[in-house]
């Protein structure tokens, strides 16, 4: 009976680790679960114009659950880029010809995002490896308050060194700083030394038009460089993340020192391919 007894203990026990186990396995990734409560699903309501050889759109999220998660009515931007006529017709195949009169293109259609106020962004400093994972697109409601939707993953990790001395180095591979793109921003926590949400420093291979590499830099209260790099076609759309990485980080020879997809960021994509990786390019 006692070994019975003691059999039944350690079967106990057997059971109770495993289910710990599994429970630690789900909270590994605290973003998966922050980001569930903050998806939301938005109907967008889009104004296409084109005038002087610039796309204008002009876009609106509303909805019940806008509504119900971020107790706003409506979230709304402003995107304006340099496009072709040839590019127009690419785009809107059956509006093209409207635009270039002067006549402007409306849709509607839902989709799903990832949305938060200012006041609540991912803490990314309470969890390693202590790196924000994403950057962010800013959104106004009817009242001109920032809200922020989640836009293209972190995939490079400077250390060591400053961001002029990053920035020097594209420079002399012929990257220019200023560069036409649209703001992005993360969040670097106030608590720590951080200013809140700080908009990126762009980098380009092409000041105006892609194809190109683009490149956005932020410093973050710890001192580290980070960045978010990718490949993008004429009209500023992401063909690659992986490629961009890559990239960026083979111009970096000692005394810098490489080491590929050494941060694990929780932030894959299937398209266009980001497979979650940072590398760390480390000055000695």
């Amino acid at each position: 009976m006692r070994w019975k007894l003691l059999g039944v203990l350690l079967l106990g026990l057997l059971i109770l680790g495993s289910f710990s186990l599994v429970s630690a396995n789900k909270t590994q990734n605290p973003w998966e679960e922050w980001a569930k409560e903050h998806t939301v699903k938005v109907l967008v309501i889009e104004k296409v114009s084109y005038k002087n050889g610039e796309l204008i759109r002009e876009v609106i999220y509303t909805g019940d659950d806008l509504r119900n998660k971020l107790n706003v009515g409506k979230l709304s931007r402003i995107e304006k880029i340099k496009v072709s006529g040839t590019t127009l017709e690419k785009k809107y195949p059956k509006g093209a010809q409207a635009l270039m009169s002067g006549k402007s293109i409306s849709r509607t259609y839902y989709k799903t995002t990832i949305l938060t106020t200012s006041n609540d962004p991912f803490p990314w400093w309470d969890y390693p490896p202590y790196l924000p994972r994403w950057t962010w697109k800013v959104w106004y409601d009817e009242f001109s308050i920032p809200h922020y939707e989640k836009a293209d993953p972190v995939n490079l990790v400077w250390e060591g060194g400053t961001k002029s001395e990053v920035k020097e180095v594209l420079e002399n591979e012929g990257w220019y700083d200023w560069v036409v793109a649209s703001n992005q921003y993360i969040y670097d926590p106030p608590q720590y030394g951080g200013s809140g949400w700080e908009e990126g420093d762009d980098m380009a291979t092409s000041r105006t038009f892609g194809p190109r590499h683009h490149v956005r830099l932020w410093v973050i209260y710890n001192g580290k460089i980070i960045g978010s790099a990718h490949y993008e076609d004429r009209d500023h759309d992401v063909i690659s993340f992986e490629q961009a990485e890559e990239k960026v980080a083979l111009y970096y020879h000692s005394p810098w020192v490489i080491t590929p997809d050494h941060y694990y960021l929780y932030n894959y994509i299937s398209s266009p391919y980001n497979d979650g990786y940072a590398t760390k390019i480390r000055k000695w």
